[in-house]
């Protein structure tokens, strides 16, 4: 994938404010279970499902399956990466020359 695809992909999925406070309390909080967030935002956890996946895909967050010890139940545990994004017009135009 180009750079300019993968800014454009993370621009893209830091670009809803329901994304940003799930960042946020993933920063504060570490690695948490979907329906927790949803609890902590005040949605669905369909809705966070949905964000969930954007953030994935744009390398912003990763999640795996947890078996609850004792209990025939399985969990979808997230948590954020590291990431440093930064933008100006320069970069921007650096990025899509490259990629042409």
């Amino acid at each position: 994938m180009e750079k300019v695809d993968v800014l454009a992909r993370k621009l893209d999925a830091l670009g809803h404010p329901l994304r940003l406070k799930i960042i946020s309390i993933l920063r504060a909080n570490g690695a948490m279970h979907m329906a927790l967030l949803a609890s902590n935002l005040g949605v669905s956890r369909a809705l966070v499902k949905i964000h969930m996946k954007k953030l994935e895909q744009a390398g912003i967050v990763r999640s795996w399956v947890e078996l609850v010890p004792g209990q025939a139940k399985a969990l979808r545990m997230y948590e954020l990466l590291d990431f440093k994004i930064s933008v100006d017009p320069d970069i921007i135009v650096k990025e899509v020359n490259d990629h042409e």
